[in-house]
């Protein structure tokens, strides 16, 4: 179903004032690219649309891929509450903007040997994500740790420094990992090769990714986690992607949104479409729940 338009009767946009909390999607959803960053002149829409909803009271909160590196300085930008949670490695982990974590599941280490082993076999590169908790419970410290067979890149997607395995400390766990290859045929024998290691679950990320998560783990129950603590039902909840690994969110949510360029899967998880791709079609639905917000709620 699309979304309602400036040419829809008013009566349509009705039930988007019964929206309490809108999370989005980063990448390909509310960023545009790997270099969409708060603080350039293009961000002036999205913050003004992003004021307009807390001043209706609906915070934004962010279900990503990324690693906390990545995803703070969009945290800060959209979000107010320094106890709102958001959630990070498609559902990993789950954690507040002042950085303490409510939950975290992580791949067994004999796991991670496996996949490890498994990618250096087909000659293909993975990077295992690993954090550390403080004392009190706050996130310490995280790495990208580098596997294959070529030179590591420096830095990661999310511009966390890239390490090699004797730099974790003791104690740190893996949250989730992710493969890849410039080799198209091995691209297609990463997931096959992987479907055998036990406690993972496997989403792909554009043509050319595999994301590798803990079993059971995903965007949708780390809402479940974040709903339960802020007491909001997911009936209420807007949520915004564009790719597979936000399926179960999109499939969990009453207002379950997927951008114009969304993939398949994404588009039939999802009750509504955006007109839009990308950043455009979430600026557009966040648009139309404050629209909504302003013509129907006292």
């Amino acid at each position: 179903m699309r979304l309602p338009n400036a040419m829809s009767d008013p009566d349509e946009f009705r039930e988007f004032s019964k929206v309490e909390l809108a999370i989005l999607d980063l990448d390909g959803t509310l960023l545009s690219s790997s270099d969409d960053v708060p603080l350039s002149g293009a961000w002036d829409l999205r913050l003004g649309v992003v004021n307009r909803l807390k001043g209706r009271g609906v915070p934004l909160s962010i279900a990503t891929g990324r690693a906390a590196f990545g995803a703070f300085p969009i945290i800060s930008a959209v979000s107010r509450n320094k106890d709102l949670p958001f959630i990070i490695y498609n559902g990993g982990v789950v954690l507040t903007s002042s950085g303490t974590i409510l939950h975290s599941v992580h791949i067994e280490k004999g796991a991670v040997r496996e996949i490890v082993r498994t990618i250096e076999d087909l000659g293909a590169s993975v990077l295992t994500y690993w954090i550390a908790y403080s004392f009190d419970g706050r996130l310490e410290k995280e790495w990208a740790v580098f596997h294959g067979g070529s030179s590591p890149p420096h830095r990661e997607f999310n511009g966390l420094p890239v390490s090699l395995p004797e730099s974790l400390q003791s104690g740190a766990i893996c949250v989730a990992a992710l493969a890849w290859s410039d080799d198209p045929d091995v691209q297609l024998n990463i997931a096959n090769g992987l479907s055998g290691v036990e406690e993972i679950s496997l989403t792909r990320s554009g043509s050319k990714y595999v994301e590798i998560r803990p079993f059971g783990s995903s965007k949708a129950q780390g809402l479940n986690l974040m709903l339960s603590s802020i007491d909001i039902s997911a009936r209420s909840v807007m949520a915004i992607g564009d790719n597979d690994n936000d399926i179960e969110l999109l499939s969990l949510v009453g207002f379950g949104v997927c951008v114009s360029n969304a993939s398949d899967g994404a588009r039939a998880a999802s009750r509504f479409q955006a007109d839009y791709p990308s950043t455009s079609g979430a600026i557009q639905a966040l648009q139309i729940v404050a629209r909504a917000k302003r013509l129907f709620s006292k």
